[in-house]
């Protein structure tokens, strides 16, 4: 599995243990007169062993490992493979009564038996104060985690050592049978039906984690990453409320009694976003540095190799080829899976959603000018710099990951400079003026001096360009808001605080990127008659209508209007970076995004926000890319989405708008 952005390939699976003999023997030490509560040493004969498939790795969560070196479907990857070394592991036996609902949890210890490649387990002894001869029980047993009273507790280890060849580590993800029906036949207890082997399975999921850089500007990243998932987390239990009528012999019930920490819960306020999301978890992630082994990235000169990871700037005609701007080992951290169907009764069905923040800085000495910020407009663009701070995105999924399987994931930092962030913003909302065309185009290129628009005689700045301006400026708010799109079939209701929403290309499929022509799909949505609309903008567009197009330039928009059809007065607009990392399913892309729970969570210097006054802007005709761009010589904000005349009519000589355009990329 592997998708272009979203670098995660199966490396492994892992294997189950089965049972090569079924019959479990016990032969009772007490007498036949004991209290309820008395404990009874039962022996037991149950033998399990593990399968080795050939030119299959095998993997084992919350045993001991070992980092192997294999060819898989032709590349070489390191993966963890079971490497057991003591002489017992030690277990949790579930027993369950169908007769009379009760529930026993015990531990118990299974003797390793070594024999070629293969292992078995046997279970010899068993401590229970129920009276197993009697009634219609049912047993269920657990390979690692930890008993805490009547439950089962699991807490994968998060901070994460680098991976190499010959590694060994321990992973807390547990094993477990499905429920499996036991009888006495004499002085023995056996399966009903010894010919139905018994198998420990897998419960989690491994991620190999890697790090790249495809900035322009060198980096560093913080070494404590944070994942937020309805999907997966790192910590829980395994809480024993049994429901008779699910259980059954060979019953693989397991994963339904896990139960997700609840102390690690995000709290929502909305039921309605956590209908559509379900219940998300964080994890805290913590990458070690280890300084006896070379990880590929850039360490020399570098004095908090402890907390950050450092990256070399990366140069596009060297692409991948560019050193020290990926990690050349990776981080195995183990996942246990959560039911998030269970939080969520969205009817149309939800899916998973998986993102990993972190905290990246630049590292550019000459970069010291945030561009949230609108004093940064006054200084140099060569020292411009992005904030991405706590919050800055790494990588998203939304697949479905098999329990029992290893997979490699790739966290990526990229972050170019947007469109919304070439528009000269040190004067915005009222402070903005307007001026006749030929003064608009002098100011805007540094011709004629002007003390209100500070800056613009350093020449790096033009007019804005339409191709240039609807990326950032063109929104459906008036066809969402009266329901209808842009035909009476064009919009869909998708549920309260949402609203309508609708998928539209960018006006006249023309967006100038860099000197480049590109197609851009947008989705909103808004609730009628609320002042605020939703977006995601500039992504690459469907039904390949535009292959060459990209996503590295994918933002979340909010754009808030002083009335919900306002055609006059300051609108303001609020800009998040996604790019490329953001890959959850089109499904779900909209409900995590476009919803004030999303941006709540979002520091103010996360968000580029800017204020512009609804009305008509100049924009020049002039650096037209080919013959076919559209050029007109002004445009309207407003909230209409439908395109605008390409040649309008401009009578005597109005004032209108202008906005400066920064002629080339800050970075």
């Amino acid at each position: 599995m592997s998708t272009k952005v979203f670098s995660m390939a199966i490396l492994a699976s892992l294997l189950f243990v089965s049972c090569s003999q079924t019959s479990i023997d016990y032969d009772s030490r007490t007498t036949t007169t004991t209290s309820a509560n008395e404990l009874k040493t039962y022996e037991v004969e149950i033998e399990a062993q593990t399968n080795e498939p050939v030119n299959e790795p095998e993997t084992r969560a919350a045993m001991p490992f070992k980092v192997t070196e294999e060819n898989i479907k032709g590349k070489t990857v390191l993966y963890p493979k079971l490497n057991i070394t003591e002489e017992t592991m030690p277990s949790v036996v579930v027993l369950y009564n169908k007769n009379n609902n009760v529930t026993e949890v015990v531990e118990a210890n299974w003797s390793v038996i070594k024999e070629d490649t293969s292992i078995k387990f046997n279970l010899n002894k068993l401590t229970s104060k129920s009276d197993l001869a009697n009634g219609e029980w049912y047993m269920m047993s657990f390979m690692g985690g930890e008993k805490n009273g009547d439950k089962f507790s699991v807490n994968t280890q998060t901070t994460l050592d680098l991976m190499e060849k010959g590694q060994e580590f321990t992973a807390s993800c547990p094993f477990a049978t499905n429920w499996r029906r036991i009888v006495k036949t004499g002085n023995k207890l056996k399966l009903s039906n010894e010919n139905n082997k018994m198998v420990f399975k897998p419960q989690g999921v491994f991620l190999a984690l890697s790090l790249e850089s495809r900035m322009t500007l060198p980096t560093k990243i913080n070494r404590t990453i944070t994942m937020e998932s309805n999907a997966f987390c790192a910590s829980g239990e395994y809480n024993f409320n049994v429901d008779k009528n699910s259980v059954s012999d060979d019953a693989d019930k397991a994963a339904s009694y896990w139960e997700p920490n609840s102390a690690n819960a995000i709290s929502r306020s909305s039921s309605i976003y956590e209908k559509y999301n379900a219940k998300h978890y964080t994890t805290n992630i913590i990458l070690k540095y280890d300084g006896a082994k070379n990880d590929g990235t850039l360490r020399k000169g570098q004095s908090d190799l402890n907390s950050y990871i450092y990256f070399n700037s990366y140069n596009k005609s060297m692409r991948t080829n560019t050193p020290n701007t990926r990690t050349s080992r990776g981080f195995i951290l183990c996942l246990m899976p959560v039911d998030y169907k269970k939080t969520s009764d969205y009817p149309a069905g939800i899916v998973n959603e998986t993102l990993l923040f972190g905290d990246v800085e630049v590292v550019d000495a000459n970069r010291t000018n945030y561009t949230y910020d609108k004093n940064t407009y006054t200084k140099d663009p060569s020292t411009w710099r992005p904030y991405m701070g706590r919050r800055y995105l790494l990588g998203s999924f939304s697949n479905e990951l098999s329990k029992g399987s290893s997979y490699d994931m790739t966290l990526r930092i990229i972050r170019p400079t947007l469109f919304i962030e070439r528009l000269w913003a040190y004067k915005q909302g009222n402070e903005l003026k307007t001026k006749n065309e030929a003064d608009a185009e002098q100011i805007a290129e540094g011709k004629k001096a002007d003390k209100y628009y500070l800056s613009l005689n350093s020449g790096n700045y033009r007019l804005t360009k339409c191709s240039e301006f609807t990326p950032i400026f063109n929104n459906p708010k008036l066809q969402l808001d009266q329901g209808k799109g842009f035909s009476e079939k064009g919009a869909m209701d998708i549920g309260p605080e949402y609203g309508y929403i609708l998928t539209m290309g960018n006006n006249y499929n023309f967006a100038d990127l860099n000197g480049k022509q590109k197609k851009f799909d947008n989705w909103f949505c808004t609730v009628s008659r609320s002042k605020v609309i939703y977006g995601i903008m500039c992504f690459k567009p469907f039904r390949d209508r535009d292959t060459a197009s990209t996503n590295n330039y994918k933002v979340a928009v909010r754009m808030t209007f002083p009335t919900p059809r306002a055609t006059s007065g300051i609108a303001k607009i609020e800009t998040y970076y996604l790019g490329p990392n953001y890959n959850l399913s089109v499904n779900v892309a909209g409900y995590y995004l476009c919803h004030e729970e999303f941006w709540k969570r979002l520091d103010s210097k996360d968000i580029i926000t800017r204020e512009f006054p609804l009305g008509t802007y100049w924009l020049t005709t002039k650096y037209m890319l080919q013959d076919n761009e559209p050029r007109p010589r002004i445009t309207k904000f407003t909230t209409d989405g439908v395109a605008q005349s390409e040649n309008p009519t401009i009578k005597g000589y109005p004032s209108y708008y202008f906005l400066p355009w920064l002629k080339s990329p800050a970075w």
